[in-house]
């Protein structure tokens, strides 16, 4: 199969060929990782984005890609996004995972950004989850409060 048959659509061996893909760590799977990331199908995005964190390659340009996916359209690929950063264990992802936890819709993309802020382990993660927890402890005694009376 060429390389446009297995990412096809309608290919059956799409996302194991994605997935397989972290296996090699050349600059040729590299940029074929950082196009699929751009693909229109979200699921390729998600796998290509755990894929990419797979790799072992720990460069700024996989690390801001992966970011950059934190703002997509799709919660899938923003959950992908979340775990790839765990991988990275990137520092300076701190305040944007923060951010993603305190602001998300979707429980399960706040839940993979508390992976990986767990994850990356720094004081600032630590300290940052610190003052949410607390503050989200307060609205629950509140709410809790206002069902009483």
């Amino acid at each position: 199969l060429s390389m446009e048959e297995v990412f096809n659509v309608q290919s059956s061996v799409r996302y194991d060929s994605i997935q397989n893909l972290s296996k090699f760590k050349s600059k040729r799977v590299l940029n074929a990782l950082y196009k699929l990331l751009k693909s229109v199908d979200p699921n390729i995005r998600a796998v290509a984005c755990i894929s990419l964190s797979q790799t072992d390659v720990q460069n700024s340009t996989s690390k801001d890609k992966v970011v950059k996916l934190l703002s997509d359209s799709d919660r899938l690929v923003r959950e992908s996004a979340c775990l790839a950063l765990a991988h990275f264990k990137a520092p300076d992802t701190v305040e944007t995972l923060l951010h993603v936890w305190r602001n998300d819709m979707i429980s399960d993309v706040r839940q993979a950004a508390v992976k990986a802020l767990h994850a990356i382990g720094t004081p600032e993660a630590i300290e940052g989850m610190r003052v949410v927890k607390t503050l989200q402890e307060e609205f629950n005694k509140l709410a809790i409060d206002s069902e009483d009376k």
